[in-house]
C-alpha cells in the first residue's frame, strides 16, 4: 500500500505539469514546441526507466509486428493532450483543465468498457456506474457555477483573456476522451509485448515523431517568444513528472488495482490543481479556492470512485 504513494504522487504533478509546459510553450511562442520538449524529456526518462525496470533494453521486434497497427496510435492521442493542455491552462485555470478531460476520459472510458473497444474487458453499464457519472457531472457543475476569479491578473503575460470559454471547455472534454483512447491502446500494446514501461516508450517515441513533423510544418507561424528574465531549472521538469505519472501508474496498479490506481490518481490531480490555482505555482494564473469549488471536486471524486470500483 505505500507504494501507492508513486501513484498519488503522480497524480499531484500532473496539473503542475501543464503549469510548466504552458510556461515553456509562452517562452517559445508556440505549444508544440512545449510539447516537443516535454516528449523529449519523458522518452528519455522513460528509457533510462524501461533499461532499470526490465534488466536492459530488448526490443521486442517479434512482438512489435504482431500487433494491430492501432495500438500504436496512444502517441498522437498524447500528443493532442498535451497540447489542449497547454493551451488550455492560461485560459481556464488548472483547475477546469483537470476536471474537464477527467470528464472525458469517463464518458470514453465508459464507451470503451460497455462496448469492448480496444480489446478491452467488456463491463456492463450498472445503475451504480450511471450514478458516478451523474455525480461527476453535478461536481464539474458546481466547480462551473463558483469558480474563482483571477487576483488582478487580467493584463498579465501568462492569462490569455477567452471569449467562447465553452468551446476550449469543449476541447478539454474531447482531449481527455482521446486520453482514454489512449490509456486502453497503450495498455493493449503493454499486453501484447508483454511490457508496460516499453509500451509507454514506444507511446512517447510515436509523439516525438509526430510532433517533429508538426513543428517543421508549422515553423513559419511560430509567435515569437515571451522573455522574462533567464529560464528557471524546473521549466525542464514536464517531461520527468510526464515519465513519473506512467510509472507512478504501473506501480499503483499493480499494488492495489486498476480501478483503485485511478481513484489514487485522480485525487492527486484534483489536490493538485487546486494548490496550483490556489497558489499560482510554477508561474501559472493565480485563483482562489473557494469552499465550494472543493465541495465540487470532492463529489467528482465521489463519482469517480463508484463508476470505477462499480
Amino acid at each position: 500500500m505505500i507504494l501507492s504513494i508513486f501513484g498519488f504522487a503522480a497524480g499531484i504533478g500532473t496539473p503542475m505539469q501543464t503549469s510548466i509546459n504552458a510556461e515553456v510553450g509562452r517562452r517559445a511562442g508556440s505549444p508544440f514546441i512545449a510539447s516537443l520538449i516535454n516528449f523529449i524529456v519523458a522518452l528519455s526518462a522513460m528509457l533510462l526507466v524501461t533499461i532499470i525496470w526490465e534488466h536492459g533494453l530488448h526490443v521486442p521486434f517479434e512482438r512489435m509486428s504482431a500487433a494491430p497497427l492501432w495500438a500504436f496510435t496512444g502517441g498522437m492521442f498524447a500528443v493532442f493532450f498535451v497540447t489542449c493542455n497547454i493551451l488550455m491552462m492560461p485560459r481556464l485555470g488548472s483547475v477546469q483543465t483537470v476536471i474537464f478531460p477527467t470528464f472525458g476520459q469517463i464518458l470514453m472510458g465508459t464507451i470503451i468498457d460497455t462496448f469492448g473497444l480496444f480489446h478491452s474487458v467488456q463491463k456492463d453499464l450498472t445503475l451504480l456506474r450511471l450514478v458516478g457519472i451523474a455525480l461527476v457531472s453535478i461536481g464539474i457543475l458546481i466547480v462551473i457555477l463558483f469558480k474563482s476569479k483571477g487576483l488582478g491578473q487580467k493584463n498579465a503575460s501568462n492569462v490569455i483573456p477567452v471569449r467562447n470559454i465553452w468551446v476550449w471547455r469543449l476541447l478539454g472534454l474531447i482531449a481527455g476522451m482521446c486520453m482514454a483512447c489512449q490509456t486502453a491502446a497503450n495498455s493493449y500494446l503493454g499486453y501484447v509485448i508483454d511490457s508496460r514501461p516499453f509500451a509507454a516508450v514506444i507511446n512517447l517515441a510515436v509523439g516525438f515523431i509526430i510532433l517533429i513533423f508538426l513543428n517543421l510544418i508549422l515553423l513559419k507561424t511560430k509567435k515569437p517568444g515571451i522573455k522574462d528574465g533567464p529560464m528557471p531549472f524546473w521549466i525542464w521538469t514536464g517531461g520527468l513528472i510526464g515519465a513519473l505519472y506512467v510509472v507512478g501508474n504501473i506501480i499503483t496498479a499493480q499494488t492495489v488495482g486498476t480501478g483503485m490506481a485511478v481513484i489514487i490518481l485522480l485525487t492527486g490531480q484534483m489536490i493538485g490543481s487546486l494548490l496550483v490555482d490556489q497558489f499560482g505555482l510554477f508561474r501559472s494564473p493565480r485563483r482562489l479556492v473557494s469552499w465550494k469549488e472543493i465541495a465540487g471536486i470532492i463529489v467528482m471524486v465521489a463519482g469517480a470512485v463508484l463508476f470505477h470500483l462499480f
